[in-house]
């Protein structure tokens, strides 16, 4: 028949492409196998940011692989595809492109507009993916396409936002974030990406200590200072308070003892910001201490930073440096400190932790729903997320990664989930629109107890007046306020002495009217009432026990519950009933704590760590700030509401993905149920790189377990990295290393990109990938094309029957059982997720054992057109998954009733499988080698008829019997199977020389006639006295200590690798020389 000589990818794949997908061979409904077992994978959905790189090839080969093995083996089989919105990423690359094209911002347009731009961008990178994906030959249900900004996943994120929202798991809440000053939005812990850098460490001079610190200028924040419990050095400074010397002037902070100091490092005393470090902020939560913020979310000082302020952080930290020099309080700098720091995952700025108000995702809180298995009995969301993954029900590929998981879900804090970004889903949370409700809130003077240092609480304590500084302190701020141009109408106050005298003054000032209102009262203090009020005494050790007393009344204290309540019930009533008047309170601290708390994201504990005003001071809230809200799935009216401007994280979209994607493009959004959900999920395996690990499957596992009650896939497998020639990743500032998949596509043919991708890529580990290795297995694509067009032009009738395969001869029966065990062995590779090994060993069978050996046998041996063809058709079937393209395009020529993608993969015929046939021609392959070998050594053509002996302990006959195959494909003249006992040795005959010994005995070649022995000996005597010369300067070289010391490490390598090549060629010389005497 006829096939061209030559296979051309460039030709082919498009059109082989197109064909299957028009014939809808890749839609699971088309095939219609519902009712068999199950085999689906949603595909990791590419960023819509531009174009496919060599870790989605990876991905697509692999993926592509599993789809295909299991639609042949009759799966009903499903590839989602789809792509990620990628918000951040994709906001980035349209904002960086309207600047460079016009100089704009986003803050140049509304937000629709912007958002318009970013959408006819994503669309179009869309469409650039779809094409790219399809050239790699991903068989992917085009049909079911989804994308994680569409209206089914936008619904889908409202609901499930709803949902959490409505189990207390979504909360809005006031604490340290990683920010982002370059995207302005914040990051989730596993966004930060950490550089090693070297920078200079500070030994600053700190009132009784000396700290050491990278980053001075965050002094302006400190409110602490910590040490480890258990160093003894410090443990006499714990809970005092003390004022330390600042370039802003002096500043108190408080001494805590806390497990997270490392005695070790530096002084063993650490300066604490709690409002710019993580750690400083979990130990000023567990200390109630308070958090100042002193950087903006521009990565500026702000105003409380005195002349600091508008400075960026490193500005600042030149200033503040040379102003404590000046001021003597640096006592060293270390100038190479190893620092690790903490820049964003996109754009690379540095990250700055900074306390803001954002939405989260509490991880920790254990609910109870009892229509889920795992949350029946009451779970948090983290607990779940470990059990699904210890219980086994998801199988983590390789096993190593488990441990990463585990450790990763462990440390697991609150997801912040919200973005200051446009692009993205919207947070569904809609606020009451309200007009601004100005007043100010003041402590009252200082009083008599104030001063004799008493606490009080008890209303009929009617002699603790004000004094009379504390008279002249709040007359004095009346005429202050009066100056500023501030008119009140009602003053609201405390009805105790104190603070009625205060309002009494402020009122003469403003000729204000004056409401006493019992819930302003101080807080209640039980059995401490009258007792002396003193720093850390027994009140204050009390009260700080936050979790003592926040529902409970120890020793009489009012609970911290009944005191908000009662404050919070007063400011909601005259934000009612008051709008249009000019509103002052006066009260005491505490009620001053729940006011200055009032309408923001804080929790108790932090509202009570906001300490209050000191006597006589004022603080001003705009009531207004505590807003009506809902959350809900609906567009609200905007007349009346407004949406949060915030969107989410894109990893919470993403998180549910695995079944999302199998909703209908027609989903009503009420429940998360689907014909394409009963059919295809918990999906079988997702497939993505191991450094997504946290971004994406721990998140997946956490979202479905809680939405569904069941896990998102039963397997995770993990690839690695792909890295250049030499380990390295690659790089685009490197582009000799970076090797585009579609260039290299179009170059060798996207088969042989797959194959590179596929073949030496085992779970878990990073994979190197190089032009030279692309294009060796394109070489491998044309080596199957010819063995294909050998085969098809060799046999007489390619429609010959194949059911009833008979082995007629040695190789026939062979070639049976090692490709059956093939079959067995592959089959069994790839249900364990080993592509590689499977490839490898198809590869070795396909160039190895069928084209050196049985094609080459057939050319002597006739009458095997039925095990040719049963073969070749198998072993397209076996390689499809891994080169879908070629072996259609070789399938198309066999007359086959259903193309190769749908047909069946093939199964062991076990009565073939025969390991003493394969032994017994393993001699016969080791003898003709042992010849071959000797016409190569001494450049025998094959024009030339030679003789051979073979001395045998055993198996004499069956060689025998045998012999006319190596005969033909040796070019033998005579061949001589001589039978010796076993321990004998067969003596060398005169004129022969040795091809080598093998398991039954020796293979020995007439050179008489062949080779003129003199002449052989002087040829191969030159050869070794030029290698001799060249091996000699070489061991010198490496003699050489200072060569090999100084001499880069891979050229001494290869110099090794030489000698020793050197050394063996030299032996194997010196033994033909021998033999030749």
């Amino acid at each position: 028949m006829e096939i061209d000589k030559a296979y051309s990818p460039q030709e082919k794949e498009e059109k082989i492409y197109t064909d299957w997908q028009k014939k809808g061979l890749f839609n699971p409904d088309t095939l219609n196998r519902k009712g068999a077992k199950a085999f689906s994978i949603v595909l990791p959905p590419p960023n819509v940011t531009g174009t496919l790189h060599l870790g989605h090839a990876s991905m697509l080969a692999i993926e592509d692989l599993m789809i295909r093995y299991k639609r042949m083996q009759g799966f009903d089989t499903l590839w989602v595809p789809g792509t990620d919105h990628a918000a951040i990423a994709t906001q980035n690359v349209v904002e960086k492109k309207i600047y460079n094209e016009a100089k704009k911002t986003r803050h140049d347009f509304e937000r629709d507009d912007f958002l318009s731009l970013v959408a006819d961008f994503a669309e179009k990178s869309k469409e650039t993916i779809r094409n790219q994906v399809r050239k790699m030959g991903s068989s992917l249900d085009w049909s079911r396409e989804a994308y994680t900004l569409d209206e089914v996943r936008s619904k889908a994120v409202k609901k499930v936002f709803k949902m959490m929202s409505d189990d207390g798991l979504v909360y809005r809440g006031y604490r340290i974030v990683n920010w982002c000053p370059r995207c302005h939005t914040t990051l989730a812990d596993d966004e930060i990406v950490y550089k090693e850098t070297k920078s200079k460490l500070y030994w600053i001079k700190y009132g009784p200590f000396v700290l050491a610190t990278t980053r001075p200028e965050t002094k302006l924040g400190d409110t602490a200072v910590a040490v480890n419990p258990g160093d003894e050095r410090y443990k006499d400074m714990v809970g005092k308070k003390y004022m330390i010397p600042g370039v802003l002037g002096e500043f108190e902070i408080t001494v805590i003892a806390d497990e997270a100091v490392d005695p070790v490092f530096g002084s063993g005393a650490v300066k604490v910001t709690p409002g710019h470090s993580v750690v400083d902020y979990d130990m000023a939560m567990r200390h109630h201490i308070k958090v100042k913020k002193i950087i903006d979310e521009d990565g500026r000082m702000m105003a409380n930073c005195g002349k600091y302020a508008g400075m960026t952080t490193f500005e600042a930290r030149e200033a503040i440096v040379k102003d404590m020099q000046a001021m003597g309080l640096i006592e060293k700098i270390d100038e190479d400190y190893d620092n690790k720091l903490s820049v964003c995952y996109r754009c690379k700025t540095i990250v700055e932790p900074l306390p803001s108000s954002q939405w989260f995702i509490d991880v920790n809180k254990k609910i109870i729903k009892k229509d889920n298995k795992y949350f029946k009995n009451g779970a948090s969301l983290k607990e779940v997320s470990l059990k699904v993954v210890r219980d086994g029900e998801i199988k983590i590929i390789p096993e190593r990664f488990e441990k990463t998981y585990f450790q990763w879900m462990e440390n697991l804090r609150p997801w912040c989930i919200s973005r200051q970004i446009w692009f993205g889903h919207r947070i569904p949370v809609w606020y009451k629109k309200q007009k601004s409700f100005l007043v100010m809130a003041s402590r009252h003077g200082e009083a008599k107890n104030n001063h004799e240092k008493l606490l009080n609480s008890d209303i009929n304590y009617r002699s603790y007046t004000l004094t009379e500084k504390g008279r002249a302190d709040i007359a004095a701020d009346a005429e202050r306020l009066k100056r500023e141009g501030h008119k009140f109408d009602i003053i609201f106050t405390s009805d105790f002495e104190r603070t009625m005298q205060t309002a009494k003054v402020f009122a003469e000032a403003f000729k204000a009217e004056i409401i006493p209102e019992k819930r302003l009262r101080e807080v209640g203090m039980g059995e401490f009432d009258g007792q002396e009020d003193v720093p850390e005494g027994p009140f204050d050790q009390l009260r700080n026990n936050f979790e003592g007393w926040h529902h409970n009344s120890p020793k009489g204290i009012e609970s911290f519950d009944s005191l908000k309540i009662r404050v919070e019930s007063f400011l909601n009533e005259i934000k009612a009933k008051y709008p249009d008047k000019k509103v002052m309170i006066v009260t005491h601290g505490d009620p001053l704590r729940i006011i200055n708390g009032y309408g923001t994201d804080f929790s108790d504990e932090e509202i009570f760590n906001l300490g209050f005003p000191g006597v006589g001071e004022q603080i001003w809230i705009d009531l207004a700030r505590k807003k009506e809200r809902v959350v809900t799935e609906e567009v609200l009216d905007s007349s009346e509401w407004e949406q949060d401007s915030d969107t989410l994280d894109t990893w919470f979209s993403a998180g549910l993905w695995s079944f999302t994607t199998l909703l209908p493009k027609d989903w009503d959004g009420k429940d998360f149920k689907s014909a394409d959900m009963k059919r295809f999920h918990p999906t079988t395996v997702l497939e993505t790189g191991y450094d997504i690990i946290f971004f994406w499957v721990a998140r997946m596992i956490l979202m479905t377990t809680y939405v569904l009650g069941e896990v998102p896939f039963e397997n995770v497998y993990l690839h690695g990295l792909i890295r250049d020639i030499d380990g390295e990743k690659m790089s685009k500032s490197k582009p000799e290393t970076s090797i585009d998949p579609l260039d290299a596509g179009n170059k060798y043919g996207f088969d042989a990109v797959r194959l590179s991708l596929l073949i030496g890529n085992s779970a878990g580990n990073d994979i190197r990938l190089y032009d030279e290795k692309i294009e060796s297995y394109r070489n491998f694509v044309n080596k199957l094309w010819n063995v294909a067009r050998f085969i098809l032009t060799s046999v007489s009738d390619i429609s010959v029957d194949t059911k009833n395969l008979v082995g007629d001869t040695l190789a026939d029966k062979w070639i049976l059982s090692r490709f059956n065990t093939l079959k067995r062995e592959v089959t069994r590779l790839l249900d364990e997720y080993n592509f590689s090994l499977a490839g490898e060993m198809l590869r070795d069978f396909t160039w190895y054992e069928l084209a050196d050996w049985y094609l080459e046998i057939a050319k002597v041996e006739k009458n095997k057109d039925a095990i040719l063809m049963s073969i070749l058709k198998e072993v397209l079937a076996m390689w499809h998954p891994f080169v879908p393209f070629v072996t259609e395009a070789i399938w198309s020529n066999l007359n086959q009733p259903e193309q190769l993608i749908v047909s069946a993969w093939p199964e062991t015929q076990k009565d073939f499988i025969d390991e003493k046939i394969e032994k017994q021609f393993e001699v016969i392959k080791q003898i003709t080698v042992g010849i071959r070998n000797v016409r190569a050594e001494y450049n025998i053509p094959y024009s030339k008829d030679i003789e051979a002996i073979v001395a045998v302990n055993s198996d004499a006959e069956m060689i025998e019997s045998n012999q006319d195959v190596v005969k033909r494909i040796t070019r033998l003249t005579e061949f001589k199977v001589v039978e010796v006992a076993k321990g004998t040795e067969y003596p060398q005959p005169e004129g022969y020389v040795s091809g080598g010994t093998f398991s039954l005995g020796t293979v020995f070649v007439n050179l008489s006639g062949a080779v003129d022995l003199s002449k052989e000996r002087e040829r191969l005597q030159k050869e070794l006295d030029s290698l001799e010369k060249y091996l000699s300067g070489l061991e010198k070289k490496l003699s050489n200590d200072e060569y090999v010391k100084n001499a880069p490490a891979n050229i001494v390598e290869a110099d090794k690798a030489r000698q020793l090549e050197s050394q063996e060629k030299v032996t194997s010389l010196k033994a033909q020389i021998a033999e030749l005497k």
